[in-house]
């Protein structure tokens, strides 16, 4: 069994997405004045490679805190896009060859590549879901979708129809997602646990397990 790690470190002077708060890790405690060491963790909750809930774009939306612990670890099948360039859109031809595979509950994973530019401006400039697509996703009954690179809409847009579309129907986002290329299968076993918190998203430690 292999376990890799498909997360992005968070650290100071991270890129994030544009007007998000700025992630910054300093001390709380010092070993030397008070016996042990603890940081202080300031960031936004789609820090670094995250997971969307429902809240995040809809005011009725559930909030992390409210979904069963299984929602977060499943099977995923992982969809090769690595032939997207800059601003492409990933489209409800791209799922063709993969609709046998997907059952109902499954994860979707896109895996484009764009995860190498992270912390370039090109990062911003990264391949996107078409909202037939998203629509298309809805129907096969995923539970989770994910990818690796930073929002399933474009970002230099005002306007995220993805977002909407999937969130409504309670479908999970995960972005921001690193090493794909390692896992080597059209299928692993995925784990995006978050933080139990009250909030419209988390930070999570990305895993995938392949046998």
């Amino acid at each position: 069994m292999r376990v890799i790690d498909l997360t992005h470190p968070i650290q100071d002077g991270m890129q994030i997405f544009p007007r998000d708060p700025e992630p910054s890790i300093t001390r709380g405690l010092v070993h030397e004045d008070d016996y042990c060491h603890v940081d202080r963790l300031n960031l936004g909750s789609h820090t670094g490679t995250h997971i969307d809930a429902p809240y995040h774009f809809l005011a009725s939306g559930a909030k992390m805190d409210e979904f069963d612990v299984n929602r977060f670890v499943g099977n995923g099948v992982i969809v090769d896009v690595t032939g997207k360039t800059a601003n492409e859109a990933i489209d409800v031809a791209d799922l063709a060859s993969y609709k046998q595979k997907l059952k109902e509950g499954d994860f979707v994973i896109f895996h484009t590549g764009w995860d190498r530019y992270f912390g370039q401006e090109l990062y911003l400039d990264h391949p996107y879901i078409s909202p037939e697509c998203a629509e298309a996703l809805v129907s096969m009954g995923v539970s989770l979708v994910g990818v690796d690179f930073l929002n399933v809409d474009p970002t230099k847009q005002e306007v995220f129809p993805v977002h909407d579309i999937l969130l409504s129907k309670d479908i999970l986002i995960v972005e921001n997602i690193a090493n794909l290329s390692e896992i080597g299968e059209e299928q692993a076993w995925f784990s995006f646990l978050p933080l139990k918190v009250p909030s419209d998203g988390s930070p999570v430690r990305a895993i995938a397990i392949v046998e």
